[in-house]
């Protein structure tokens, strides 16, 4: 402990206040959820979607089917690139919105590994993809895929509903794939904003990813589900 921060192995230590990216607050370091920003960001676009737990918002489950559908395009055209290799064209840019009920958050994402101290999430996201790599993902090569900068915006419901908190981060993702399959992948995070609370929290997250890979695994299992059993759903719209 050094100055109210506890310091990865490696980083440089310096006195002061925790505000470098190799320092987290040793007040937040216990009880960071860890694993939730992993199910915001893979979510939007990969997370399968479930029934919806009986909320107090009464237009939840209204506003849930609309994001979904509204997603389902750009699943679509991400399957149909992937599994059919179409390389020529545009690449893939998709405005997608994502809700997530506390409940689904504690039990389908955190799964009871991590508590979860706040209501229902909501995050956006521009997806950009480049076609040429994602036409090359399934083909059975090595492909590292290098990606644009993912910007994501998340406004978090207090527990009781009476309040909301805002947090923005960006991601600029690698991902391997080899054999058709993911099997590395990295999220190097920057640019993190937001309400107090929750920034310590992703930024403590981000901190722990960059040094020990925190969200690999579960990152390389959310892709492979989504061009597995997610793009297997729209399968009759593929090709057309």
């Amino acid at each position: 402990m050094f100055g109210g921060c506890r310091r990865m192995a490696g980083a440089s230590l310096r006195e002061g206040a925790c505000n470098e990216p190799d320092c987290i607050p040793a007040r937040v370091f216990g009880r960071v959820p860890r694993v939730f920003l992993l199910g915001l960001l893979t979510g939007l676009v990969v997370w399968p979607s479930g029934g919806i737990a009986q909320e107090a918002d009464k237009a939840l489950p209204e506003r849930v089917d609309k994001e979904k559908a509204d997603r389902r395009g750009c699943k679509v055209q991400i399957c149909d690139i992937a599994r059919n290799g179409k390389a020529e064209g545009p690449d893939v840019s998709c405005n997608v919105v994502k809700t997530w009920t506390a409940s689904e958050l504690k039990d389908r994402v955190l799964k009871g590994r991590i508590d979860w101290p706040w209501g229902n999430a909501t995050c956006q996201a521009n997806i950009k993809l480049p076609r040429s790599t994602l036409a090359k993902a399934l083909s059975g090569a090595t492909v590292e895929a290098r990606l644009a900068k993912q910007a994501v915006n998340c406004t978090i419901d207090q527990k009781d509903g009476t309040d909301k908190s805002s947090v923005s981060f960006a991601l600029t993702p690698t991902v391997t794939f080899s054999d058709g399959k993911a099997t590395k992948a990295s999220l190097n995070w920057s640019e993190i904003q937001g309400s107090a609370v929750v920034k310590g929290a992703v930024w403590s997250a981000a901190t722990l990813d960059k040094y020990v890979g925190t969200f690999e695994t579960t990152a390389v299992e959310a892709i492979n589900s989504f061009f597995g059993e997610q793009c297997d759903e729209v399968k009759d719209e593929l090709g057309k």
